[in-house]
């Protein structure tokens, strides 16, 4: 159904979240990704319960960008860089 969409790449030694994700929000963020990434491909996205917050291709320039925002608290960054 999501064949499509990058395998997500999991680093060791990053600290979980504290603020837990709702069934329903992962479902919308699967959604948006499957309807979106290909617009987005070689960036870094950041999403909220399917909803699109950010993108940018440097993970530390859309950081920035949400911490000034005030959105840090509530983005799940995806990368959507081919070239890994």
């Amino acid at each position: 159904m999501y064949g499509d969409i990058p395998k997500p790449i999991v680093k060791k030694g990053l600290r979980p979240s504290t603020r837990a994700t709702s069934k329903t929000g992962v479902r919308k963020n699967l959604d948006w990704l499957k309807r979106n990434h290909h617009k987005y491909q070689g960036q870094w996205v950041a999403l909220n319960e399917g909803i699109f917050l950010n993108a940018s291709e440097s993970f530390v320039e859309l950081r920035r960008t949400l911490k000034n925002a005030g959105q840090l608290d509530i983005a799940l960054f995806v990368n959507l860089k081919t070239d890994m």
